[in-house]
Protein backbone atom coordinates (compact mmCIF):
# COMPACT_ATOMS: atom_id res chain seq x y z
CA UNK A 1 0.00 0.00 0.00
CA UNK A 2 1.32 3.41 -0.93
CA UNK A 3 2.02 5.59 2.08
CA UNK A 4 3.07 9.22 1.70
CA UNK A 5 2.19 10.35 5.24
CA UNK A 6 5.28 10.92 7.38
CA UNK A 7 3.62 12.84 10.19
CA UNK A 8 4.60 9.99 12.52
CA UNK A 9 8.39 10.24 12.91
CA UNK A 10 8.55 6.49 13.61
CA UNK A 11 6.79 5.47 10.39
CA UNK A 12 8.67 2.49 9.05
CA UNK A 13 7.67 2.43 5.39
CA UNK A 14 6.80 5.42 3.22
CA UNK A 15 7.30 6.44 -0.37
CA UNK A 16 8.99 9.48 -1.85
CA UNK A 17 6.33 12.00 -2.84
CA UNK A 18 8.10 12.70 -6.15
CA UNK A 19 9.53 9.43 -7.51
CA UNK A 20 7.57 6.89 -5.39
CA UNK A 21 10.79 5.19 -4.25
CA UNK A 22 10.27 3.13 -1.10
CA UNK A 23 11.85 4.72 1.96
CA UNK A 24 12.24 2.33 4.86
CA UNK A 25 13.27 2.84 8.44
CA UNK A 26 12.85 6.61 8.38
CA UNK A 27 15.82 6.94 6.04
CA UNK A 28 14.41 9.89 4.06
CA UNK A 29 16.56 12.75 2.81
CA UNK A 30 14.00 15.38 3.83
CA UNK A 31 10.45 15.81 5.05
CA UNK A 32 8.47 18.84 3.95
CA UNK A 33 5.17 20.05 5.33
CA UNK A 34 2.76 21.38 2.74
CA UNK A 35 -0.69 22.16 4.11
CA UNK A 36 -1.96 19.11 6.00
CA UNK A 37 0.65 16.81 4.48
CA UNK A 38 4.13 16.00 5.73
CA UNK A 39 5.82 14.22 2.84
CA UNK A 40 9.09 12.34 2.62
CA UNK A 41 11.60 12.95 -0.13
CA UNK A 42 14.43 10.55 -0.92
CA UNK A 43 17.13 12.78 -2.41
CA UNK A 44 18.12 16.37 -3.27
CA UNK A 45 16.73 16.07 -6.82
CA UNK A 46 13.30 15.10 -5.49
CA UNK A 47 13.42 18.03 -3.03
CA UNK A 48 14.12 20.40 -5.93
CA UNK A 49 11.33 18.90 -8.04
CA UNK A 50 8.85 19.11 -5.15
CA UNK A 51 9.77 22.70 -4.31
CA UNK A 52 9.44 23.73 -7.96
CA UNK A 53 5.82 22.51 -8.13
CA UNK A 54 4.54 21.21 -4.78
CA UNK A 55 0.87 21.51 -5.69
CA UNK A 56 1.15 18.91 -8.46
CA UNK A 57 2.57 16.31 -6.07
CA UNK A 58 0.15 17.17 -3.26
CA UNK A 59 -2.79 16.94 -5.68
CA UNK A 60 -1.67 13.43 -6.70
CA UNK A 61 -1.31 12.38 -3.05
CA UNK A 62 -4.73 13.80 -2.18
CA UNK A 63 -6.33 12.01 -5.14
CA UNK A 64 -4.78 8.68 -4.13
CA UNK A 65 -5.90 9.20 -0.52
CA UNK A 66 -9.45 9.98 -1.65
CA UNK A 67 -9.66 6.83 -3.77
CA UNK A 68 -8.52 4.75 -0.80
CA UNK A 69 -10.82 6.38 1.74
CA UNK A 70 -14.22 5.09 2.79
CA UNK A 71 -15.74 8.25 1.29
CA UNK A 72 -14.05 7.80 -2.07
CA UNK A 73 -15.67 6.74 -5.34
CA UNK A 74 -14.87 3.09 -4.70
CA UNK A 75 -16.34 2.94 -1.20
CA UNK A 76 -18.91 0.31 -2.24
CA UNK A 77 -16.15 -1.92 -3.60
CA UNK A 78 -14.18 -1.54 -0.35
CA UNK A 79 -17.17 -2.65 1.68
CA UNK A 80 -17.62 -5.83 -0.37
Amino acid sequence: MINFDTSNADCGNVQCAVCDKAITGGDWFARIRHGDWLVALCCPLCVEAFQANPRAYIRRIETLALFRSANGPFKQELAA
